[in-house]
C-alpha cells in the first residue's frame, strides 16, 4: 500500500514540474511574439512627433533617476490591471521597455499583458534599450 501513495505522490510532482515548464515555455513564446522596435526608430519617432505611448516598467526609483522623456511609470513586479490601463490609447503606438538585457523580459512581460488587454500596436524598445538610449544621449527627464 506504501508503495502505491509514493508513486501517486511521485507522479503528482512530476506533473506539477510539467505544469510549470509548460506555462512557462507559453509564457516565453508569448513575450518573443511582441515586436521589437529599435532605439533610432523610437527617436525617429518622436522627432516627428509622431504619437506614441512610452511604458517604462522599471522599479518606480530607477524611474524617478531618469526615463526616456514623456514616459510613465509602471512597475513589471506588478501583474497589469484593468485600472492601470484604462486610459491608455487603443489608437497609437505602446513602447514599453526596461533595462534587463537581452530578450526584454520585463518589458515583453508588460507588453504581452497589454496585447492581451486588447492593445493591438505594442511594441518593445530592443536591447541595449535604456542603456542605448542614455549612450546615445537621447532626452531623459527626471521624476519631480
Amino acid at each position: 500500500m506504501e508503495g502505491v501513495i509514493m508513486k501517486k505522490t511521485e507522479l503528482s510532482i512530476l506533473l506539477a514540474i510539467l505544469c510549470l515548464i509548460l506555462s512557462a515555455a507559453v509564457c516565453a513564446a508569448a513575450q518573443a511574439d511582441v515586436p521589437r522596435i529599435s532605439l533610432q526608430e523610437l527617436k525617429g519617432m518622436i522627432d516627428k512627433g509622431t504619437p506614441v505611448m512610452i511604458i517604462d516598467v522599471q522599479p518606480a526609483g530607477i524611474y524617478a533617476e531618469g526615463h526616456i522623456k514623456g514616459a510613465i511609470s509602471l512597475p513589471a513586479s506588478q501583474r497589469i490591471k484593468l485600472e492601470d490601463v484604462w486610459d491608455f490609447p487603443y489608437d497609437k503606438l505602446i513602447v514599453t521597455y526596461c533595462d534587463c538585457g537581452p530578450g526584454e523580459a520585463d518589458s515583453a512581460d508588460a507588453a504581452a499583458q497589454l496585447i492581451k488587454f486588447g492593445f493591438d500596436d505594442v511594441k518593445v524598445l530592443a536591447d541595449p534599450s535604456i542603456r542605448g538610449w542614455k549612450a546615445a544621449n537621447y532626452p531623459l527627464e527626471k521624476k519631480k
